[in-house]
């Protein structure tokens, strides 16, 4: 019932940015540029899992191709890799570590300070890929990727979808800080997905520079 919510609050913010668009001349502009962020990131168990994600540090790296609709509206699509480290509570911490790329896209409002000056408001879907994940378990590396032979699955998916909303203040020379939160509606677990959930969350602070604004 929840997702269902999100996902109608979403299409309503993003039907509300089209139609404040198309209240203005349409001024089709592509921007663009890197990104680097610090993020921070942990998954959200099921209460009966009986462990605890507890959020450390990682690095994101990428950048994006902007498309601005009119003056209050733009479309953003990023192409980020990142590094997340977390731990999960069971016997101790026990870390996993991350290596991946994610996919968001964001239909973003704009206001438009004068003098150069904007702030970005917005929401959109992202999908993410693994490329590596490792945990360690009473000193043992576990590869949470490779799959179980006796059960022909692996401890986790590869990959997952969900939402993402952003945030970012971008100065006349085109220099920008952001903040973004995201937040998967897919349960990363493979084996025992029918009895556990883990749901990976991010949230991250960065800064960003866009060219042919």
């Amino acid at each position: 019932m929840r997702k269902k919510h999100v996902v109608l609050w979403l299409f309503l913010l993003c039907f509300a940015f089209v139609v404040q668009a198309q209240d203005e001349p349409r001024k089709l502009r592509f921007s663009g540029g890197p990104k680097v962020e610090l993020n921070m990131s942990k998954y959200f168990l099921s209460r009966h899992s009986g462990v605890e994600s507890v959020m450390r540090a990682g690095v994101t790296a990428g950048g994006f191709i902007q498309l601005d609709v009119s003056t209050r509206f733009v479309i953003r699509a990023e192409l980020l890799y990142h590094y997340k480290n977390s731990y999960i509570k069971v016997e101790g911490n026990n870390p996993i570590r991350y290596w991946g790329m994610e996919i968001p896209i964001y239909a973003m409002y704009v206001w438009n300070c004068g003098r150069g000056h904007r702030i970005y408001i917005g929401a959109g879907p992202y999908t993410e890929f693994g490329f590596s994940a490792t945990a360690w378990f009473r000193g043992k590396k576990i590869d949470l990727y490779a799959i179980d032979p006796d059960n022909d699955v692996s401890a986790m998916r590869d990959s997952n979808t969900g939402f993402a909303f952003a945030t970012g203040y971008e100065m006349p020379c085109g220099l920008q800080i952001n903040m973004t939160y995201k937040i998967s509606i897919s349960n990363v677990l493979d084996a025992n997905s029918n009895k556990f959930s883990f749901y990976p969350m991010t949230t991250s602070i960065g800064i960003a520079y866009r060219f042919g604004k």
